[in-house]
């Protein structure tokens, strides 16, 4: 008899139209999973309500999921419920981020890691990608673990919910603030603001935090933080007035 992880997932898969021919193994979900995996689905008001709080639209294949089960449970979440998927903390760090895009939420915490993804664009023949926060005691880099949800939670499903991309062969697609600002423009910098760009930008590589910012230019914390995030994301030459 098919277990409710089995019958959740082929119900994913036809909503989605995904190749039959990539259908998990039963024998190895009901090996790596047990009877808590998954839970009644979240309503569409709750998957409506966090997309109008946070500003971004979840990916059809991960919306999909939460509606079929509200999150996906291991020894620990793999996928959160909509509840808990919030903006990520990141534990790794990557050159020049300052302030990391509003557009990266945490997907799950299996172990080490947490599992994020970058809802601020669609990766070119993907989706919305799939990274890890990294980890530096345990000496992790953030990267970019699968090109959509689709592929990340196919493979996850396929490996029993081992964590296949904490393995010495596995070859990651990048970090992901390089690939964030590759594929995304930068943030909008209001007019008003934009002539102060070339007083904050030596301040930001002098290490001046933000309060400090805001006191010696008379912007508000605020308007700071938009001239960062958009300094980060440009070349210099770009970001000046």
């Amino acid at each position: 008899m098919p277990s409710q992880l089995e019958e959740l997932v082929d119900c994913w898969m036809a909503w989605g139209g995904i190749d039959p021919e990539t259908r998990p193994d039963p024998e190895v979900l009901a090996a790596g999973f047990g009877d808590g995996a998954v839970r009644p689905g979240a309503s569409p008001g709750a998957i409506a309500g966090w997309e109008n709080r946070h500003g971004f639209r979840l990916p059809p294949g991960l919306r999909a999921w939460l509606l079929l089960s509200d999150g996906l449970h291991r020894d620990a979440p793999l996928i959160h419920p909509i509840s808990a998927i919030g903006p990520m903390i990141l534990f790794g760090r990557m050159d020049d981020l300052l302030i990391q895009p509003e557009s990266w939420f945490e997907l799950g915490n299996p172990n080490i890691e947490t599992v994020c993804i970058d809802l601020a664009y669609r990766w070119p023949g993907g989706g919305c990608p799939i990274f890890v926060s990294g980890d530096e005691e345990a000496d992790a880099k953030p990267r970019i673990i699968a090109r959509s949800f689709e592929e990340w939670f196919l493979r996850l499903l396929g490996e029993g919910g081992r964590e296949y991309w904490t393995g010495p062969d596995f070859q990651s697609l990048g970090t992901p603030w390089e690939a964030h600002r590759r594929y995304t423009p930068p943030p909008d910098l209001p007019e008003r603001i934009r002539p102060f760009a070339a007083e904050v930008r030596p301040l930001v590589g002098s290490g001046v935090d933000e309060r400090e910012i805001a006191v010696r230019t008379g912007l508000t914390h605020d308007e700071v933080e938009a001239i960062i995030r958009h300094l980060q994301h440009v070349p210099p030459k770009l970001a000046s007035p």
